[in-house]
């Protein structure tokens, strides 16, 4: 019921997300589409609004220039600035020419300033006239430093929008010079209207509720506006941080852009700005955000209405495709499952149309022919459980006879893995043998030696007493020294000889060569200290029993040499031939392990063998020990006899935190590719008859298997083969 009710609900979700998908997507791309389109028409309008209020300026500044320009060249302001009088007195007809052309052209005020900066006409501040443009009032103001860089340049110079302290209120002028006969003879000063300028300038058409116009220049202190804000008519009184008018101070740096920010009353804004050279401003045009995003938002709530009634509409078609299809199918559902106890049902009787009423016929058919195979599968199972049962004897009694042939192949198993280790011991026997006799004829050479320095023991004593007491302290120093031994080098020692000759010549001393060649082989000494007794007349005896000290110390070494080399040779026999049947892994040294079974191939590899070891010690790992034994030995003999026993063998081992890797390579003829993937198969062999019984490295794959290790394997033919052991170095078991 819940499996017909999930498809149901299944089915429903489909067929939603089938429809809302689309409608969803409308929605989300009309907005958005809806969205730019608003926005790009209001940038265009504002490029538009902001590119038309350039144009203007622009064209309002040049037109003063060209006012400036052309009243400056009047010969009555030539005349007028040669009057001797400190103040000009222009008369009735040029005061009225100068009256109207100020009214007629906008300007808030006319002044003539004379070549030393002195103002001598003003037609509205009577109050400046008399003064200089450098007095403490005019210095630094925008009308001192247009004066000066229009008499630099040559020409009518347009000044920045500042503070003027005469006006109390940002100002403008235009300088241009006034020449006679090329001369500068002083300067017509136009003072722009400032409600002229914001005339021009405040043009809020197309700018809705919150659009504005805002005009800046960068004063000594910071951001000057220019002109009044529709927001904030009192900006041009203060002087602003240019940091909270980016757009504006971007636009001052000469760029030209558009996009969006926030404003200095904190509104989101979105507006463009230009840069007016003729008066060095930047022009701002901006609107806030909020006012042209309401009809999209407008259009985002019709939309969003719309998209609901369409869910709505999506979710009764779901509803009503549920009620005349899936209904049904539950009933249907319903009605088996109260089958489900009975062993032969009734024909089902389920209201249904269509396919589904098919769906009905179908099963009562099935339900029919259930009860025909019924009869047929009883009879089968009847025959079939009388087959199961014999069959089950006999596979019974065929499980005894498999366990019993499976130990016996293990106990097999075990005998020829024993089997193979000893005719490895076997081979290596005679060699075993030669590294213990070498050993033991080296210390009976050394006993011989002992004795005969034991039989000297009277003579030593008899000479020992004769001798004062200094002469006996320095016998017994230099018996010492015999008995320690030199460490130097061959070069070294005939170095030394060298030198004790050149200071025995000359000295009483018998035999100075012989001596020198003694005492050569005594750690370096003082030789100046032991002249008198070397020149003592029993110096012959003293330097006897000396070199027989020097042999009975060489003869303890070798004793103690060879001592060691047997009882290695031993332990490594004893290793090898032992065999733990516990069963139980124990912590191993692999360096030990190894070296163990190169012991015993010591004298098969000493003469013709490059024997090359990389084999670092390291922590015990767990493993069957004796077994891996096994494994060095088969692949040691192995890579021997590839090599005919002439070569170059290199073992290393190197280990980490969880693997151990062992690579031996030696330089033998190789494996063909056509056999590699048969040498490692039991009883497989490319040796002549008799000389392998191809379970070496059978044994050897075994072995790593049942240590969960790996092998593997390269080799190239005429170069030689390398064989890499990976053992886990954590238990596995």
């Amino acid at each position: 019921m819940s499996r017909l009710r999930s498809i149901a609900a299944e089915l429903g979700l489909t067929f939603l997300v089938v429809a809302l998908a689309p409608i969803l997507t409308a929605y989300i791309v009309a907005n958005d589409i809806f969205s730019r389109s608003i926005h790009q028409q209001k940038l265009e309008a504002l490029t538009a609004i902001a590119d038309a209020a350039q144009d203007r300026v622009e064209t309002y500044v040049r037109g003063l220039i060209t006012d400036t320009t052309t009243l400056a060249r009047a010969p009555s302001l030539v005349t007028l600035l040669h009057q001797p009088e400190p103040l000009i007195q222009p008369d009735a007809s040029t005061l009225s020419f100068l009256s109207s052309f100020s009214e007629a052209k906008g300007y808030y005020d006319l002044l003539l300033v004379d070549q030393a900066g002195n103002i001598r006409f003003s037609l509205k501040r009577e109050d400046d006239l008399g003064g200089h443009v450098q007095d403490a009032q005019l210095a630094g103001t925008q009308l001192a430093a247009t004066i000066d860089a229009a008499n630099t340049l040559l020409q009518t110079e347009v000044s920045n929008f500042a503070w003027y302290p005469p006006s109390q209120e940002l100002a403008a002028f235009l300088a241009a010079p006034i020449f006679d006969g090329g001369v500068i003879i002083g300067n017509l000063i136009l003072q722009i209207d400032n409600q002229e300028l914001n005339t021009i300038v405040n043009h809020y058409g197309g700018l809705g509720e919150t659009g504005e116009l805002l005009a800046a220049t960068l004063g000594e202190d910071g951001l000057v506006v220019a002109a009044p804000s529709r927001h904030a008519p009192n900006l041009p009184e203060r002087t602003l941080d240019p940091t909270a008018f980016v757009p504006l101070q971007a636009a001052m740096q000469g760029q030209a852009g558009s996009g969006r920010f926030v404003d200095y009353r904190g509104q989101d804004s979105l507006g463009v700005w230009r840069y007016l050279p003729s008066l060095n401003w930047g022009l701002l045009v901006k609107i806030d955000t909020a006012e042209f995003q309401a009809p999209i938002q407008r259009f985002a709530s019709i939309s969003q209405a719309v998209m609901l009634a369409s869910i709505g509409l999506v979710l009764f078609g779901v509803w009503l495709a549920n009620r005349l299809v899936s209904r049904p199918i539950v009933q249907l559902a319903q009605s088996v499952t109260r089958l489900e106890h009975e062993a032969l049902p009734e024909p089902l009787q389920v209201p249904a149309r269509h396919e589904i009423a098919a769906l009905v016929a179908a099963f009562n058919q099935l339900i029919a022919s259930v009860r025909v195979h019924q009869t047929e599968l009883e009879a089968r199972v009847a025959q079939r459980t009388a087959e199961l049962a014999e069959a089950n004897r006999e596979l019974q009694h065929s499980n005894v006879e498999l366990a019993a042939t499976l130990d016996t192949l293990q106990k097999t198993q075990s005998q020829l893995v024993e089997t193979e280790k000893l005719v490895a011991l076997g081979q290596l026997i005679a060699g075993v043998a030669h590294e213990i006799n070498t050993p033991l004829g080296s210390i009976a050479s050394s006993i011989e030696t002992l004795a005969n320095a034991y039989q000297e023991q009277d003579r030593f004593l008899t000479l020992f007493a004769a001798l004062s007491p200094v002469r006996r302290e320095q016998f017994l120093e230099l018996l010492t020294l015999a008995a320690a031994g030199s460490s130097l080098s061959l070069k070294e020692k005939r170095d030394l000889k060298k030198d004790y000759e050149q200071r025995l010549a000359g000295r009483a001393v018998p035999q100075p060569r012989q001596v020198a060649e003694l005492l050569s082989q005594l750690p370096p000494l003082d030789i100046e200290r032991f002249v008198p007794l070397l020149e003592d007349e029993k110096a012959t005896e003293i330097l006897e029993h000396l070199r027989q000290g020097s042999h009975i110390h060489r003869a303890c070494q070798n004793i103690r040499t060879a001592a060691d080399k047997a009882r290695k040779v031993v332990f490594a026999l004893k290793s090898f031939a032992r065999y733990d049947h516990t069963g139980v892994k124990s912590p191993t040294h692999l360096r030990e392990s190894i070296e163990t079974v190169l012991t015993l191939y010591q004298n098969q590899m000493k003469q013709t063998i490059d024997l090359q070891t990389d084999l670092p010690e390291g922590p015990p790992i767990p493993a069957y020990a004796d077994e891996l034994g096994q494994v060095w030995m088969n692949l040691v003999h192995n890579a021997l006899q590839a090599m005919d026993y002439k070569g170059r063998l290199e073992i290393g081992l190197q280990q980490d935190a969880d693997w151990a890797r062992v690579r031996i390579t030696d330089t033998g003829g190789g494996i063909p590719e056509a056999i590699r993937d048969r040498i490692f198969q039991p009883f497989f062999t490319t040796k002549p008859a008799g000389e392998g019984s191809g379970l070496g490295l059978d044994i050897v794959r075994r072995i790593v298997d049942k240590h969960q290790g790996e092998i593997r394997l390269e080799s190239t033919v005429g170069v030689g083969t390398s064989v890499e052991i990976w053992l886990p170095v954590t238990n596995t078991e």
